[in-house]
C-alpha cells in the first residue's frame, strides 16, 4: 500500500504529465491563432498597402499548413503512448474535441505554449542536418576531450567501455554521437516535454528524414525572407537505430534514465560507476549547482572526468515562481564560484577555456543568440586515506 505522501506525489506527477500533454493537444489551436492574428492585421491596411503584399495571402495559408505539419508530428508522437503497453502513469488520453466550450476552459499557459514551440526548435538543432554547425560548437568539444582523455577500448579489446553519464540530455543527440563512438552512454533528462520527444525520435525513426517540421514559421521577425520563415526541416538527419548498430559493433550502447539529475545519480549504487559525466548547456538548470556538483563528483570514479560545456544562463533565475507559496529556490553564481565549489567537492579544474556557440539558432535569421561558453574538464581526486 502506497502511504499518503507517496500516493500525493504521484498524483502531482500525473497532473504535470497531462498538463503537458495538453500542451501537445492544444499546439494546433495557439498557433492557428497566432497566423489568425496576422490575417486581421493585414485586413486593416489600406487596399493600396494590401495589393502591395497581396502574397501575405497566400504565405497565410501556407503557415496553417506548416502549423499542420508540426501538429501531424506532435499527434503521431503523442499517439504512441496511448496504446494498453503504455504503463498507466505515462499515458496519454485521446484529445478533446475543441468544441469551444472545453477550449475556452483548458486554454493552455503561455509558458507551456512556448516550450513546445521550443520542442520543434530543439528537433531541429538536435536532428536535422542543417543544425549540424551549431552542434560542433558544443557538442565538439566534448566529444574532442572525452575520446582524448577516455578513448574508447574498440571491439577487439577485452574490455568493458567506459561508461558515460550524460546529465540533461534533452532529445538525445549527444548521448547517441557518445554511444556510437563505442562508449556505454546514459541520457538523463527531466522534462516530460523532451523525454516524449526523445523517446519518439529515437525509437520510431525508421529511415533518415522521415519527418517534416517547421520550426520558425511561429514568428514574422527577422527573416529575411518567407521561404525562410516557413522552411521545412527534416528530421532525424541520422536514425538512432542505424547509429547505435554502428556504435555497438565498437561495443557502445545507449540508454536513457527519466527523472531530477540529483534524485536519480545522487544514490550509493552511482558512487563512484562513471568514467565520465559530460554536462552540455545543463548545469546552469539548477536550483543550486553546488548540490550538481556534488552529485557529479559522488558518480564519478577517482580519475574520472566531469566535461562542461556552456553559458551561466540561470534557469530559475527569471522570478522563477512559486511550488505552493514557497518561492523557488535559485542561486545564481559566476564561473570563477562554480569552479571553487568543483574544486571543494574534489573535482580539479584542467582545462577552463571560453568558446561561442549558438543555441537551437534560424541560421537564417536576422537575430542570432550567441553564447560564450565555458568549456571545463575536471578530473575526480583520489580520496585520501584509502590509498
Amino acid at each position: 500500500a502506497m502511504d499518503g505522501a507517496k500516493a500525493e506525489e504521484v498524483e502531482q506527477e500525473r497532473a504535470a504529465f497531462l498538463k503537458i500533454c495538453g500542451a501537445f493537444q492544444g499546439y494546433a489551436a495557439d498557433a492557428a491563432e497566432e497566423v489568425h492574428r496576422w490575417e486581421r492585421m493585414f485586413e486593416r491596411l489600406p487596399p493600396a498597402h494590401q495589393s502591395l503584399l497581396a502574397h501575405h495571402r497566400d504565405k497565410h495559408v501556407e503557415a496553417y499548413r506548416c502549423v499542420a505539419r508540426n501538429d501531424k508530428f506532435l499527434s503521431d508522437m503523442l499517439a504512441t503512448y496511448m496504446g494498453d503497453d503504455v504503463p498507466p502513469h505515462l499515458r496519454v488520453p485521446p484529445a478533446e474535441k475543441p468544441d469551444g466550450v472545453s477550449r475556452a476552459l483548458h486554454r493552455v499557459a503561455p509558458v507551456d505554449v512556448e516550450k513546445v514551440r521550443y520542442v520543434l526548435k530543439n528537433l531541429a538543432r538536435d536532428w536535422s542536418a542543417e543544425a549540424a554547425g551549431e552542434r560542433e560548437q558544443s557538442h565538439g568539444p566534448i566529444i574532442r576531450e572525452l575520446t582524448a582523455r577516455h578513448p574508447p577500448p574498440g571491439p577487439e579489446r577485452d574490455v568493458y567501455p567506459p561508461r558515460v553519464l550524460v546529465p540533461g540530455a534533452g532529445l538525445g543527440r549527444l548521448v547517441m554521437e557518445i554511444a556510437r563512438r563505442g562508449y556505454q552512454a546514459e541520457g538523463n533528462e527531466f522534462s516530460y516535454y523532451m523525454l516524449l520527444t526523445s523517446s519518439y525520435i529515437l525509437n520510431h525513426a525508421s529511415r533518415a528524414n522521415e519527418w517534416i517540421i517547421h520550426p520558425w514559421v511561429h514568428s514574422n521577425c527577422n527573416h529575411q525572407s518567407d521561404a525562410d520563415q516557413l522552411a521545412e526541416v527534416h528530421v532525424p538527419d541520422v536514425p538512432a537505430c542505424d547509429a547505435i548498430v554502428d556504435g555497438a559493433r565498437v561495443g557502445g550502447s545507449m540508454s536513457m534514465c527519466a527523472g531530477d539529475f540529483v534524485e536519480c545519480y545522487g544514490d550509493e549504487q552511482n558512487v563512484g560507476a562513471w568514467d565520465a559525466v559530460c554536462t552540455c548547456f545543463f548545469i546552469d538548470t539548477a536550483h543550486n549547482v553546488v548540490e550538481y556538483l556534488e552529485t557529479i563528483a559522488s558518480c564519478l570514479r577517482p580519475g574520472g572526468t566531469w566535461i562542461n560545456f556552456g553559458p551561466l544562463l540561470y534557469h530559475w533565475a527569471e522570478g522563477a515562481g512559486y511550488v505552493g507559496d514557497t518561492e523557488e529556490l535559485s542561486v545564481e553564481m559566476s564561473l570563477d564560484d562554480v569552479c571553487v565549489a568543483a574544486e571543494s567537492v574534489g573535482l580539479k579544474i584542467e582545462t577552463r577555456e571560453m568558446a561561442e556557440a549558438r543555441y537551437t539558432s534560424d541560421a537564417r535569421s536576422m537575430l542570432q543568440t550567441v553564447y560564450n561558453c565555458a568549456l571545463l574538464v575536471a578530473v575526480k581526486v583520489e580520496d585520501e586515506g584509502k590509498g
